[in-house]
């Protein structure tokens, strides 16, 4: 059974095909899904990572999903929803961005920001427009 590979800060969950890798660099909380990991391992990580205190609540969020082929486990996106209050504060909410080459991705986060309401959900195609809207200055 694969182990995981602390990474400071950060984790890095499953084998080299179907895996999650999450980190945090320059204030900017990364999470990279790929294959057709355990969802559970992204509970695990930001349980780890919310515990260790180098995950806050209110980080801009990158989650690449481009390389991900599996199956969505909403019972483990509802347990990290409430693994802690995510998204900031009501004037100033953070931001997620999600890159994922199918547009019908979309209708995903819908979902995901029914469960994470302090935060705005943004799709993107590619990572640089990504990175370009979570540091974009926001409005007060």
């Amino acid at each position: 059974m694969p182990e995981a590979i602390a990474v400071v800060p950060g984790f890095r969950l499953g084998d080299r095909v179907d895996f999650v890798d999450i980190r945090v660099r320059d204030g900017l909380l990364i999470i990279e899904v790929s294959g057709a990991p355990d969802t559970v391992k992204v509970l695990d990580g930001l349980r780890a990572g919310y515990e260790g205190g180098w995950i806050g609540t209110d980080m801009p969020t990158l989650v690449d999903v481009s390389g991900f082929h599996g199956k969505i486990d909403w019972s483990a996106i509802k347990r990290i929803s409430e693994l802690a209050a995510w998204g900031g504060t009501a004037k100033k909410p953070s931001r997620v961005a999600y890159i994922s080459p199918d547009r019908f991705f979309a209708f995903v986060i819908k979902a995901v920001s029914i469960l994470f309401p302090r935060a705005l959900h943004r799709l993107f195609l590619d990572r640089r427009a990504a990175l370009l809207w979570l540091q974009a200055p926001q409005p007060h």
